[in-house]
């Protein structure tokens, strides 16, 4: 088992991605109300399995990673309740699409990692928070994913939408095990080494910024 695997399983540590199928511009509300989203696909990983939910794809492999394909319904008996699951900015969107499909995530603990990167910014910086896109802040920090040959290959939201209606779910599903793993990664260095690297937006250059406030961080959303 790998460090990442062995971290995880000590800390019961799952990181998560949903994804929707659902155009935010066909509805009133647009992104601001998540439960109005259909949930079409979920990744999971633990360091060392990873787990795909969905009806679209009854069978998929990530490379160098054991991975098992599950039914969406199997979200509901999936062995969560004991584990923290880490997300992406998930406190706005996945975990509020998932809490509103299956009572089981109504008291999960949570951990936003975007939040955890934006709070360490704003701590740099003096003044307000900044966000980061998550391929970027891997590459930043040597961070890789074994889902996709490279990271300029993952797909940014408007072109996953695009490509399930196109039916190429594979290649949807295929994005958010490549996310869910650079989330382990980060979340794993962020929280064992206690910092993190940002490109400072006044010199341009990388800088170390110090994330010993992560001892704390807990949601329970």
């Amino acid at each position: 088992m790998s460090d990442i695997a062995n971290w995880m399983k000590q800390n019961k540590v799952l990181a998560f991605k949903a994804f929707s199928a659902t155009d935010a511009s066909d509805l009133p509300t647009g992104w601001t109300k998540p439960s109005e989203f259909s949930l079409d696909a979920v990744a999971v990983y633990d360091g060392k399995q990873m787990t795909l939910f969905t009806d679209e794809v009854h069978r998929m492999l990530i490379k160098d990673k054991k991975t098992k394909t599950m039914t969406l319904d199997d979200l509901a008996t999936f062995p969560f309740s004991d584990k923290t699951l880490v997300g992406y900015g998930s406190s706005k969107f996945d975990l509020p699409l998932l809490k509103s499909c299956y009572p089981v995530f109504k008291t999960i603990n949570h951990i936003d990692l975007a939040r955890i990167v934006s709070n360490a910014s704003e701590f740099h910086y003096g003044d307000y928070a900044r966000r980061y896109d998550l391929r970027n802040l891997a590459t930043t920090n040597r961070r890789k994913q074994t889902a996709m040959p490279h990271l300029s290959l993952m797909l940014k939201p408007i072109a996953l939408l695009s490509e399930w209606q196109r039916g190429l779910a594979r290649n949807v599903i295929r994005t958010l095990a490549a996310e869910v793993e650079l989330i382990a990664e980060l979340y794993s260095f962020v929280m064992i080494k206690e910092e993190l690297t940002i490109i400072d937006e006044r010199t341009d250059k990388p800088v170390t910024v110090n994330c010993s406030f992560v001892r704390d961080v807990l949601e329970e959303e």
